[in-house]
């Protein structure tokens, strides 16, 4: 496989006819991820044409040893287009909306030979949301559209059999999801074993619907008027309670990070928790309570598995607050919580009482 870097992008672009032989460009990496090599492909002659060019890599950039096969690019793409179908085109929001559109990628080309695509990019000035987050910057408009977005793709792909047998496979979810997140901690962590191994089966027993399974700030780009959901290559049919988990425990460890003015991160949780609920409602009420009790369980498990798993976050340094956080996490799990509203107030009081 030829390894596509910075310093030869353009001329593998050139080559392949992806970009004309005489068009200036500017291509730069994009920061964030830890599993593949991405470039930002900027085309200043033709606006509206950038793209984002993306290869797998089989060893992943993690300070313990985390492989995954290189063949979940193919995934990728094929959730990609399922995705875009799902999710509509930029109209279906409505031309007189006050919401931002909602966006998925469209894949433009693919070299199955050096397992490289490239797909629409979200416009050069968009922001990381991770980014606003971590700066203090709360805008409930996003955490709605993040709420619309999620409940969309779980709804629509409800236990839909097509997309069910496309999507079986759930090999790269196990290889970048369960084994460096539950599976890790469960093995560094003894006592909590028993937990994580409940949490292994309850995910695999409950396949509701497509799972994007990194569903997070950092795959979420904003700009004027919309945001881009990227990074699809862990998604499968599975428990759309571990898409919930996953997004909730991110504001919950950024909630922590900002403690005590954690008020305005915990209020885009709910907001954000508010819109899914609403995107929902087609689905029968006994299931959207389950559901929501497996996604309590998910998010301590996530949460706990970004402090002791392969995958550790890398902003909440302060020894107390990841301690606060395991605790919170511990007590999810041995009380079996299973409301998101009364789990955000919990840890509302439990950061005011150690800040």
């Amino acid at each position: 496989m030829f390894l596509i870097e910075p310093h030869n992008a353009e001329q593998y672009l050139r080559d392949r006819g992806w970009i004309d032989g005489r068009e200036p460009v500017h291509i730069r990496p994009l920061a964030g991820g830890v599993s593949n090599q991405v470039l930002y492909v900027a085309r200043p002659e033709r606006p509206g044409s950038d793209f984002v060019l993306k290869q797998v890599r089989a060893q992943l950039r993690t300070p313990d040893p985390w492989f995954a096969s290189i063949e979940r690019i193919w995934r990728e793409i094929d959730v990609l287009d399922v995705c875009a179908e799902l999710i509509g085109p930029p109209a279906a929001e409505g031309a007189a909306s006050s919401e931002l559109k909602i966006l998925t990628p469209r894949v433009l080309y693919q070299d199955r030979d050096n397992y490289a695509f490239a797909m629409t990019a979200a416009p050069l000035e968009h922001r990381v949301w991770k980014a606003d987050l971590l700066a203090g910057r709360f805008d409930p408009a996003i955490a709605a559209a993040c709420g619309r977005l999620l409940s969309r793709l779980h709804s629509a792909s409800w236990l839909v059999p097509g997309i069910q047998q496309r999507f079986d496979d759930r090999r790269g979810f196990e290889q970048l999801r369960i084994d460096p997140y539950y599976r890790s901690v469960a093995r560094r962590r003894p006592e909590s074993a028993a937990w994580f191994e409940r949490l292994i089966s309850s995910v695999a027993e409950h396949r509701r619907s497509l799972v994007h399974a990194d569903f997070s700030p950092k795959n979420l780009l904003v700009f004027e008027g919309g945001l881009l959901l990227v990074d699809f290559e862990t998604g499968h049919f599975g428990d759309p309670a571990f898409d919930l988990g996953f997004f909730l425990s991110h504001l919950v460890l950024k909630a922590a990070y900002h403690a005590p003015r954690q008020a305005g991160m915990l209020a885009l949780a709910e907001r954000f928790w508010s819109c899914y609920q609403a995107g929902m409602a087609a689905i029968d009420p006994a299931e959207r309570q389950a559901l929501e009790a497996r996604a309590v369980q998910n998010l301590a498990g996530c949460a706990w598995a970004r402090l002791d798993g392969t995958s550790q976050v890398d902003y909440l340094t302060d020894p107390s607050s990841r301690d606060t956080v395991r605790a919170f996490c511990r007590e999810l799990f041995e009380r079996s919580a299973d409301r998101v509203g009364e789990v955000l107030a919990a840890l509302d009081s439990r950061l005011r009482a150690v800040g």
